[in-house]
């Protein structure tokens, strides 16, 4: 993708903020409905600034001020995440609002292809890195007040029916009905905890050369409620399941990588408690994940969104909707 220099008033407040004289130059990474991810170059360092979509599908999903004040506290803690650097309110600096953060070095994300034969390795450190995040003592970490820990579960199957309700542009009748299930169903909650909100083994960085986790990425869906979602949403897209979203975890699908079952067992030692609804979170999940990116394929209808991955959620959405059924034990 293109590099552009970048000039004043950006350059100055990037020098001004890092301490870094510059020339600076930025190049676009990815984009499409999470934060906007971009490699920012100093003089001598990398960094990477993040910044919300041109088409944003929820104002506080996109919070660069949030994810900063997330990162901020989880630094310090066993939680592998990337340092932050600086965070950009002014909207009289171009691209603001944005955040700054250190650029992992020497790491790939995972996704169809893997960089060396440890993958079972690579799935206990997915885990391992989950459970660090749900034993987190969020409020010691500061973190008070970033969510609404109360009746999460309780609100989660009516929050993301609205909001499919809302965007709406073709009947999925599985909607309905994995609604009913899960509202019916619902098991006792967990402990408050802090949840990334969007928990997969492609929003990991690896060491290069070593299967070796060295930071979890894309946090702006984090939030503080039951974290078997998270849970329940690696362990939904893991593994031999159904054609949506095939390149989503695409490496778990191939010879010799661990059943869910091994995952599950990983994290229950981690976390030193067993987990009887485990499908009841993953049936959540892919619901919840449905309606989410629903909203992506009603933005490529109207011509907002153009990307390959937007066109594939035609299929992707009722596939995940099958998925979901399969689950719940409601597939014909």
């Amino acid at each position: 993708m293109t590099t552009q220099a970048l000039e004043r008033p950006l350059a100055g407040w990037l020098t001004a903020h890092t301490g870094d004289p510059g020339p600076w130059a930025l190049k676009r990474l990815t984009g499409g409905n999470s934060n906007e991810t971009c490699l920012l170059t100093g003089s001598d360092t990398s960094y990477v600034l993040r910044r919300p979509p041109s088409h944003v599908l929820s104002k506080s999903a996109h919070s660069v001020a949030r994810e900063h004040r997330l990162l901020s506290a989880l630094a310090p803690t066993a939680v592998r995440v990337p340092k932050p650097v600086a965070l950009c309110e002014d909207t009289g600096v171009p691209l603001a609002p944005f955040l700054v953060m250190e650029h992992v070095g020497n790491a790939v994300s995972i996704t169809d292809t893997m960089p060396y034969p440890q993958i079972e390795t690579v799935a206990d450190e997915v885990v391992d890195a989950l459970a660090a995040v749900h034993t987190l003592d969020w409020r010691a970490a500061g973190l008070e007040g970033f969510g609404r820990p109360e009746n999460f579960l309780d609100r989660q199957v009516e929050r993301w029916y609205r909001q499919w309700e809302g965007i709406a542009r073709r009947p999925l009748s599985a909607m309905p009905k994995i609604a009913t299930w899960l509202d019916a169903n619902k098991p006792q909650p967990s402990a408050p905890a802090l949840l990334h909100g969007d928990f997969h083994l492609d929003n990991c960085l690896f060491d290069a050369h070593e299967p070796r986790l060295k930071a979890v990425i894309d946090w702006e869906m984090a939030t503080i409620g039951d974290p078997l979602l998270d849970l329940g949403l690696l362990l939904a897209l893991w593994g031999g399941r159904g054609s949506a979203m095939p390149a989503v975890q695409g490496v778990s699908r191939a010879p010799g990588a661990p059943p869910r079952e091994h995952l599950l067992q990983r994290y229950e030692q981690q976390v030193g408690r067993a987990i009887p609804q485990i499908r009841y979170y993953q049936c959540l999940a892919l619901f919840k994940l449905a309606a989410i990116v629903e909203a992506a394929w009603s933005q490529y209808l109207t011509g907002e969104l153009t990307s390959e991955y937007a066109a594939a959620l035609e299929h992707d959405v009722p596939a995940l909707l099958d998925e979901a059924l399969d689950t719940a034990g409601l597939a014909p």
